[in-house]
């Protein structure tokens, strides 16, 4: 009760004084005193979206190849689907920006996000990273600008991988991310504690990010071998990512990039990223023998990008960006990941497993588990009002598994794509603006299986954001 007194007081007294805050960029900041200031921003995003779908249909029998959560197409049809009509809160932040000392500053932000809708508005929240419901903390972490071409970062931290995912999602071009195209884990919703060197050189013409991050933690005995062959990260060793950025124009120097400048800089810029760990996975092989089936091998991910965010006039901007992405042994899809019935410890609490794989329905992968994708997309502001937005993107997984059932075992490319357009209307820039977005797929999920549509690939989404 007594914090909670102290937080009204504090936040009474700011409205009261507001009036006085230095302004910077439209966003006031209270100074208390030399070097010494404080700046909170809340973001909203409420939308209401429809998605073509079906309802489950317990009496069918599964044809050969089915698995997930997909709709058998020998008993569902296109005409058996209706459209939901779902609300949520896609995402609630909270942000804390401060400067405790000349050059030291700190931010703080937290995330209540993807609550109702098909959560059906229970408190079923954020479960990425944290596995509970609610508000949590997403990103957290001191910075010391040593100069313009040196800072350190140190916390909780959005990871320097792409340009995309280092953006703010306070200024994406459409309602969200490509996410199809982004599958950074493992991960706090893309984030990982740990410390990032970041700056710009030559006049911000190289931008660099890079830093040591936790990672996936050492793992004993995941699979059937004897050592250290199947240890998930043996040697407890930590993940290296960062990124280069060639900047042909103006330079970002924000700890976060935007996605959509509205005419404030002029972006033409192109860069690379990669995302390592030694033994980060274990992979599972089915042609090899027993005992030898499973090896922890490293996870390697790199990216390179391209954004444009040009003014062509009062009022007007095009915007282009696009990446491609290429991933080897993703870590939440390793094989001990999935593995529900295979293994159980030899006493209770002793963390020891029997040698023995009993079953293989919980296998989606063989072999090195390798994976690429890609994303275009591009808008047009007109007048500071209206921006038109077009986006594609896909993801490609190699030797999926499509039958899992008893001793069918056959591996095959899995291929999902997506093709979107959208319209922005801008009340007040990235402070007040609402966004529709239609999504469809193209073509089915190509898993070498027939199924109809997933649940969700069609998609109308409208979104309303407020930013203070």
């Amino acid at each position: 009760m007594r914090r909670f007194k102290v937080l009204a007081a504090v936040l009474i007294a700011a409205c009261m004084v507001a009036p006085a805050f230095a302004q910077d960029a439209g966003v006031a900041k209270l100074s208390y005193g030399p070097d010494k200031w404080i700046d909170v921003h809340f973001l909203l995003q409420a939308q209401a979206y429809s998605a073509k779908t079906w309802g489950a249909d317990s009496t069918a029998v599964p044809k050969t190849g089915t698995t997930g959560n997909y709709v058998n197409s020998e008993s569902e049809s296109e005409k058996d689907a209706n459209w939901s009509k779902k609300l949520k809160i896609r995402r609630a932040r909270l942000m804390v920006n401060a400067q405790v000392a000349k050059d030291v500053t700190f931010f703080w932000e937290s995330d209540d996000f993807n609550r109702g809708g098909d959560n059906e508005g229970a408190a079923t929240g954020a479960k990425e990273g944290t596995d509970k419901v609610g508000m949590f903390t997403q990103d957290a972490y001191i910075n010391y600008k040593v100069a313009s071409e040196l800072q350190i970062a140190a916390g909780m931290i959005l990871l320097p991988f792409m340009h995309h995912n280092r953006q703010s999602a306070v200024s994406l071009l459409g309602v969200d991310y490509n996410l199809t195209a982004v599958n950074i884990k493992p991960s706090n919703v893309w984030r990982d504690t740990g410390i990032e060197f970041r700056g710009l050189l030559f006049n911000g013409l190289i931008d660099y990010r890079g830093g040591v991050f936790q990672g996936v933690n050492k793992q004993v005995d995941k699979g059937d071998q004897v050592g250290k062959k199947d240890d998930i990260n043996p040697d407890d060793n930590p993940r290296y990512t960062g990124r280069l950025q060639i900047n042909l124009m103006d330079a970002e120097d924000g700890f976060f990039y935007s996605g959509n400048y509205l005419g404030k800089k002029k972006i033409v810029s192109f860069g690379g990223g990669a995302d390592y760990q030694s033994k980060a996975t274990l992979t599972y092989d089915k042609d090899k023998a027993d005992g030898e089936k499973y090896a922890a091998k490293d996870y390697m991910a790199w990216t390179v990008d391209l954004t444009i965010d040009y003014p062509v006039g009062d009022g007007n901007v095009i915007t282009l960006q696009g990446a491609y992405v290429n991933m080897k042994n993703r870590p939440d899809l390793g094989a001990y990941r999935t593995v529900t019935t295979g293994y159980e410890e030899t006493a209770p609490g002793s963390g020891l497993y029997n040698t023995k794989f009993t079953s293989s329905d919980s296998f989606n992968y063989n072999g090195e588990i390798k994976e690429y994708g890609y994303f275009v997309q591009a808008g047009v502001l007109i007048m500071n009002t209206i921006q038109p937005v077009v986006k594609y993107s896909a993801w490609v997984q190699e030797k999926k598994l499509v039958d899992s059932k008893a001793t069918v075992k056959e591996f095959t490319d899995s291929k999902q794509q997506y093709l979107t357009g959208g319209l922005n209307y801008y009340i007040n820039g990235h402070n007040a603006n609402i966004k529709f977005e239609y999504q469809h797929p193209m073509g089915k999920d190509q898993t070498g299986a027939k199924f109809i549509d997933q649940k969700d690939q069609k998609k109308f989404t409208l979104q309303g954001q407020i930013f203070i």
